[in-house]
């Protein structure tokens, strides 16, 4: 196989930061990409990051393709990241912000693929990044940390208003530098932080 740069994937519940850490470490290292994802649902406003809006027809056609590394049904829209984004790792590291199905499928794959699983230093900070509103969403958050969470490499802390801070322990992640072992979380050996996060 060509020398390559791993795929880096990070996960989290919704308000954890995915979104705005990805586009902080893309302004400052252009050797960091996002994967463009492709979904049927409808843009919303203001929204950031790379995905492709395209039809339920379009999509499916990916599907019988077999074109996508993964796909999943969410709120009754398809999303999915076509196995075409993995070409890009031949000059960059590629960032997967996807659930852990996809991730999976992803470290299948790419066996050196750099595992991140991003939470808010605090349960009150994630519930204040999603309103009152999203009560709901949070609720599954719940549900999907507890069942993978710990299939991750890494817990990524995404700390408030300070993400040189966070963008510092993922650098230290990439590098695997010495640094790493004192500023990063192996989630492995963590669990009771994931637990108590959610209690």
């Amino acid at each position: 196989m060509e020398k390559h740069y791993s795929p880096i994937v990070i996960s989290g519940p919704s308000g954890s930061g995915k979104s705005e850490l990805i586009n902080y470490v893309e302004s400052h290292n252009s050797m960091f990409i996002e994967a463009t994802g492709s979904t049927t649902r409808l843009r919303r406003e203001k929204e950031t990051g790379r995905m492709n809006f395209i039809s339920r027809g379009e999509f499916e056609q990916l599907i019988s393709q077999g074109n996508l590394i993964e796909y999943t049904i969410y709120n009754g829209n398809y999303y999915g990241v076509s196995k075409q984004e993995f070409e890009k790792l031949g000059s960059r590291h590629v960032m997967f912000n996807v659930g852990y199905s996809s991730a999976k499928e992803i470290k299948g794959c790419y066996d050196d693929t750099l595992m991140m699983y991003l939470l808010p230093p605090t349960k009150e900070e994630l519930l204040r990044r999603m309103g009152s509103r999203e009560i709901e969403r949070y609720r599954l958050g719940i549900e999907q940390t507890m069942q993978f969470a710990s299939y991750y490499d890494y817990l990524l802390i995404s700390y408030t208003d300070d993400f040189e801070s966070t963008y510092g322990d993922f650098m230290d992640i990439v590098r695997q530098n010495d640094r790493a072992s004192q500023k990063r979380l192996v989630l492995a050996k963590n669990k009771d932080f994931v637990n108590n996060f959610y209690e």
